[in-house]
């Protein structure tokens, strides 16, 4: 079963075009560029294929002279080179007013410690980039909370809802997580590091200490660090910032912890069932995880960069999210099992920032109540109602 994707389709706008779509395995990349119906795929993980590619990438590239994909890419290290001398020698070309062969490559991975590697090294300055995730709520339609925690924006736990979700996700870890990132980033100590996104897990919409899961794992704080610096690369977690204000002091200055797919969190927290998680003490972190993961689709399925921040003063009030638009606008969001109002302290700190804010939004599921100055949102409607916000000129 296909499910539309929100991502706006993305046509070439110049004759030399280089286009890298980003995003963990099993998301969808590959089958979203089918979709457009423009491109020839070639598929990398076929060893025949691969093998070829990578004894004289020049020979390959040339047996394709329309639109292509080049699926995991990053299988192929010479390729990259190669589209590099191309793009340059294109370039050259045209401002000399020689005739130029059209160049249309995708390139696709789900190892983004390799893919970015290797984009880095030959083609920076050379590509433009894009983020396909898992699927929004918007995307998703008819949903239920229980499939949304335990199934994530996973597509194929939508597309074959018989398949478990425990199994599935634990292969996903098992495979992608552990084998694939920890080999790609050498990382030696893999059950450290393994425990480590579990403890990561547990920190899901507080502020991240890293002292203490650095102790728990048994390494240093620096490692665990650049673990999650890893992990945020490959568009697992989201390392959120506050945002800083010159005109209030009292603001802190750690970062919180999200996971980019809510039932990646889940399962790393150990949940195999939804009703213990309902009563659980981390359900309300993990509904605001949800929605964070709701507004990061919406920008990056738009192709508009996400500006999403967090305030928290040193007395501990706090705003969940604070959104940054276009045209220096804000919007500040706070997430509730049940709506309730900002409270007078909150109002306070918002009016402290001295910015543009031009709305406030309770995310809630459900919105039975609404406030003067505060809007109550439900978090199937939160996608629309940001879009909303684009139409302010």
């Amino acid at each position: 079963m296909w499910i539309k994707r929100d991502l706006s389709k993305i046509t070439k706008k110049d004759k030399i075009s280089v286009k890298v779509l980003k995003g963990p395995r099993q998301v969808g990349k590959t089958s979203l560029l089918e979709s457009y119906g423009t491109h020839k795929l070639i598929l990398f993980d076929d060893h025949i294929i691969r093998m070829r590619a990578n004894e004289n990438p020049s020979l390959f590239l040339d047996q394709y002279k329309g639109p292509i994909i080049l699926d995991e890419a990053s299988l192929v290290p010479p390729i990259f080179n190669e589209i590099k001398l191309r793009v340059d020698q294109a370039k050259r070309d045209l401002r000399q007013g020689l005739e130029v062969n059209e160049i249309d490559y995708w390139i696709t991975g789900s190892n983004q410690t390799l893919l970015s590697k290797h984009v880095q090294e030959s083609l920076a300055g050379r590509a433009e980039f894009f983020t396909l995730n898992t699927l929004s709520i918007h995307e998703i339609i008819h949903f239920n909370l229980e499939d949304l925690f335990l199934r994530g924006g996973w597509p194929e736990l939508y597309a074959e809802k018989s398949t478990n979700p425990v199994n599935y996700l634990n292969g996903l870890i098992s495979t992608f997580i552990e084998k694939d990132i920890g080999q790609a980033a050498m990382i030696e100590k893999k059950a450290a590091f393994t425990r480590t996104i579990q403890l990561l897990a547990g920190q899901v919409g507080e502020l991240i200490n890293y002292s203490s899961i650095a102790s728990a794992v048994s390494v240093e704080s620096t490692t665990v660090m650049s673990w999650t610096l890893i992990l945020e690369q490959n568009h697992l977690i989201k390392v959120v910032t506050p945002y800083m204000n010159s005109l209030n002091k009292r603001l802190i200055k750690t970062p919180k912890i999200y996971f980019e797919d809510v039932g990646l969190a889940v399962r790393f927290q150990g949940w195999t069932e939804y009703g213990p998680l309902f009563l659980s003490p981390y359900f309300g972190h993990l509904v605001e995880n949800l929605t964070y993961c709701e507004l990061s689709r919406f920008f990056s399925n738009h192709l508009m960069e996400s500006k999403i921040f967090f305030l928290r003063t040193k007395e501990k009030i706090e705003i969940d999210f604070l959104i940054e638009l276009p045209n220096q606008r804000f919007v500040a969001v706070e997430v509730k099992a049940t709506s309730r109002d900002f409270t007078k302290e909150q109002k306070k700190l918002l009016e402290s920032l001295n910015i543009n804010i031009v709305a406030c939004l309770i995310v809630t599921l459900n919105k039975t109540e609404s406030y003067n100055e505060t809007e109550v949102v439900h978090l199937s409607d939160l996608f629309n109602r940001l879009k909303k916000f684009l139409d302010f000129k």
